[in-house]
């Protein structure tokens, strides 16, 4: 079995302590040291976008704050939705009451059901500019305040009944609407502390409040975030890990070595190096549920034009870039909702509408950008600029679509790789031709990947609108009958497919190596995708 050790920033710590005893007390800083410290380090792969729970947007920022928060519900050890913050909550018509249990900040302030609804209004409040505004808008007069139609927040569908008395009204059936409860958009705020920091507000470690199992200690930028268990929270008797230190690797081989030489007790593993460790007792290997894709600024000179659009759609060869590039299980995507999530039937959406999309057909999209070309009056060499991310596996995508744009298309693809946080604000600004962008749940239903590409709505970076989109959607939105649901979102998923706003490309898989003293960690495709909740350390 291999030998944990901590890495040797951490080691220096420890080496100059002097013990003193009281696990509480070291975590905090208030004491040096203690004896059998349950640590582990975890690789996140880079800096999260935002720690402010109404503005990130990103996976890695809902992991770190999926250890530190807590919402009104969260994801249980099965998959499914358990108690959080609310011990209980009833449902009468659309009005839904949610019964806090009695919790604290880690200033010792109570846990109330104005922080949430503080929280939540913050959400809706269109000065706060939230991406994810649009989850709140199952709330009575959510979106219409949102947009600015509605400037009494009182006609909004959130009330606080007592300290531990949530009410929420929706403006529509969402029987999966506890599982919505658990996502960071609705999570509480401390609204004094919020207001004695203001525009330093979750930036560091010092201007966040926590009432999770975790608190965050320390936050080194683009280095490092420390975690130490919440003394305060209501379950920390269940809470087996003490420490658990994130560093920002995004390069595989380096986390990888990291691993083999004990300073990572959970590393990503590549394509390229899972054959060595295909027999390991220490790989974990899971869909992570998302989904990914070309992601077009329709309002370019360019790519305002569906055919040129659906043109790279058709010169991209996703076979093999599963099985050549990637190398790693992910899947030729064949819709915008990956496998996994529920349809009509017991075989689910994908397996109740087969593949929506289209096939390899170089021929074919050569042709149609010709057309494309012709009709927007571009001639000469085609130069477009590709969007991508900084780590090995970014860049080697990147390259392979830039070698079918080439080979089929004569597109002179450039690759842009930036950090995260700069591709999510050129995103954000619509500073871009092409971005490779990716996915993941919010929920477990179809919904949370077919609202992205509503007219307006706070992810639809591409600019695209259509107004039989949106009606499948909203009709989706308002049935409470599930075939309906769905077939409304199947029709809205060919939509896509005839229109390209974006073009799915592949269905991810994950492979983690996992320390075999670490027990209780749980892969997930919905919401933190490693989920710490349950883990603990084999002496």
């Amino acid at each position: 079995m291999k030998k944990r050790v901590l890495s040797i920033a951490l080691l220096m710590t420890f080496v100059s302590a002097v013990s003193f005893g009281g696990i509480f007390d070291f975590l905090l800083g208030k004491k040096k040291e203690v004896k059998n410290l349950k640590a582990i380090t975890v690789n996140l792969g880079q800096e999260p976008g935002s720690m402010d729970p109404q503005l990130l947007t990103d996976s890695v920022a809902i992991q770190v704050k999926g250890l530190t928060s807590e919402g009104l519900t969260r994801i249980g050890k099965d998959g499914g939705i358990m108690p959080g913050m609310a011990k209980s909550w009833e449902i009468k018509g659309n009005k839904w009451f949610f019964h806090l249990r009695d919790a604290k900040w880690s200033n010792g302030d109570s846990v109330t059901a104005n922080d949430f609804y503080f929280g939540i209004k913050r959400a809706i409040d269109p000065a706060t500019a939230s991406e994810y505004a649009y989850m709140t808008y199952y709330i009575k007069g959510a979106q219409e305040f949102n947009e600015g139609k509605l400037k009494d927040f009182s006609q909004v569908g959130v009330k606080v009944i007592d300290d531990k008395t949530l009410e929420i009204e929706l403006s529509k059936p969402a029987a999966y609407f506890a599982s919505v409860t658990a996502f960071p958009t609705y999570l509480p705020v401390n609204e004094k502390f919020y207001n004695a920091h203001k525009e330093e507000f979750a930036l560091e470690a010092d201007a966040l409040l926590f009432e999770g199992p975790f608190i965050l200690k320390r936050w080194d930028h683009d280095s490092k975030m420390i975690l130490v268990k919440n003394p305060n929270y209501w379950n920390k008797d269940n809470i087996k890990l003490d420490q658990v230190t994130f560093v920002m690797v995004n390069d595989t081989n380096t986390a990888l070595n990291m691993y083999k030489n004990g300073e990572l007790d959970i590393a990503g593993l590549s394509g390229d190096q899972l054959p060595a460790y295909k027999d390991s007792k220490d790989l974990r290997t899971y869909s992570d549920g998302s989904v990914w894709y070309f992601e077009f600024n329709t309002t370019d000179k360019l790519f305002k034009n569906v055919k040129i659009r659906k043109a790279i759609a058709l010169a991209i060869d996703r076979e093999a870039l599963v099985n050549k590039i990637k190398k790693d299980g992910s899947k030729a995507g064949t819709g915008m909702v990956p496998f996994g999530f529920p349809g009509k039937t017991a075989k689910g959406f994908r397996g109740d509408y087969g593949n929506q999309l289209y096939s390899y057909n170089p021929v074919e999209a050569k042709k149609l950008f010709a057309e494309g070309l012709k009709e927007v009056g571009y001639t000469g060499p085609v130069v477009v600029s590709m969007l991508t991310g900084t780590s090995d596996g970014a860049t080697k995508e990147a390259q392979f679509y830039q070698e079918q744009l080439r080979t089929n298309l004569g597109i002179e693809a450039k690759i842009e790789q930036v950090t995260f946080q700069i591709r999510l604000q050129r995103m954000s600004s619509k500073d871009f031709q092409i971005v490779l962008a990716g996915w993941g749940p919010d929920y477990l239903d179809p919904m949370t990947y077919m609202d992205l590409w509503v007219t307006g709505g706070g992810n639809n970076q591409t600019s695209w609108s259509n107004p039989e989109y949106d009606k499948y959607i909203e009709t989706a939105q308002k049935s409470s009958d599930n075939a309906v649901r769905m077939d409304a979102m199947a029709a809205a998923e060919k939509i896509l497919a005839k229109d390209f706003p974006v073009a799915v490309t592949f269905y991810r898989n994950r492979n983690r190596l996992v320390n075999p003293k670490l027990k209780g960690v749980k892969f997930r495709s919905v919401g933190s995708e490693t989920d710490l909740y349950w883990a603990y350390l084999e002496d």
